[in-house]
């Protein structure tokens, strides 16, 4: 009775353990898909970003692809009982596990530098927008894309130096990229089409990109820290089963040597007690023999 009540358990937790290493199939996919975004946005305003804002994007991707192959241990040890492949999977999730804490601390602590670092870099390089294409490019995607004009309002754009006048939009003698234009009107002047500007973009690009990579890090420290709750599932299970496995095979190790004595037992002896005894004759003393 105890052993097959042995055995459930250990059949139950070789389940769960495949459902958890399926779960994390799922999740792997879905942290690289988080890591492979938030590399993405980061790349897209890299020029504004030191280079250690990727790590934790990157190490999170890396992560995922791990726990791709971390589970392939798990699934072949749950379904061959191997307590090897089992306690391998449970010390290189155990490991993973280490990584993810100190991916979410990096993501976290580095959310208090974004606001100076993205501030001291917007302002360092605006000034520089008509003589360096690479910054010239940069503020136009994110003018585009974020829907802002200059650090914290469109007068930025007075301390731009040799602003030429036909390379931009004149606001209250202030000369302005194109990209802060938010919506055109076309005139037709002599059979010639002109796009004129009639409203721009109110808002400043700092907040919002501030905003956007704060967000971001804060996104890759929590997906990090809500993937380390199933791992530590996970871990559990892996050493629960494999606790199970040693007890379940030592359990048959004795039954078969039990099964192996009884057979000897019984082969060098069938029946002891019905076992004829020989009879010795023996001579009384002055006897003669015929």
């Amino acid at each position: 009775m105890a052993q097959n009540n042995q055995e459930v358990g250990m059949k139950c937790i070789k389940y769960m353990l495949l459902c958890v290493t399926a779960i994390f199939v799922l999740t792997s996919a879905l942290i690289i898909s988080v890591g492979t975004t938030i590399y993405a946005i980061y790349y897209d305003v890299s020029f504004f970003l030191y280079d250690q804002m990727f790590s934790p994007a990157t190490l999170i991707i890396v992560i995922g692809i791990l726990m791709l192959f971390v589970s392939l241990f798990g699934c072949i040890g749950a379904l061959k009982e191997s307590t090897c492949l089992v306690n391998t999977f449970a010390v290189i999730l155990s490991a993973v596990l280490m990584l993810e804490i100190g991916a979410a601390i990096a993501a976290y602590a580095m959310r208090g530098q974004v606001a100076t670092m993205l501030d001291n870099n917007l302002r360092e390089t605006l000034p520089y927008y008509y003589s360096n294409p690479e910054v010239a490019s940069s503020f136009d995607f994110i003018q585009n894309r974020l829907n802002c004009c200059g650090v914290d309002t469109y007068l930025d754009w007075s301390e731009v130096p040799d602003a030429p006048k036909n390379e931009g939009i004149s606001v209250s003698n202030i000369t302005v990229p194109y990209s802060c234009c938010a919506e055109t009107r076309t005139r037709i002047i002599e059979d010639i089409e002109i796009d004129e500007c009639i409203k721009m973009y109110s808002n400043g690009c700092l907040p919002r990109i501030t905003y956007l990579i704060y967000q971001s890090a804060g996104l890759l420290g929590a997906g990090a820290m809500t993937i380390t709750f199933i791992q530590i599932i996970g871990i559990v299970f892996s050493f629960s089963l494999a606790s199970s496995i040693r007890k379940a095979k030592s359990e048959r190790e004795r039954r078969r040597w039990e099964i192996q004595e009884r057979m000897i037992n019984a082969y060098t002896s069938l029946s002891p007690d019905s076992e004829k005894k020989p009879v010795v004759y023996v001579p009384f003393q002055g006897q003669t023999v015929a």
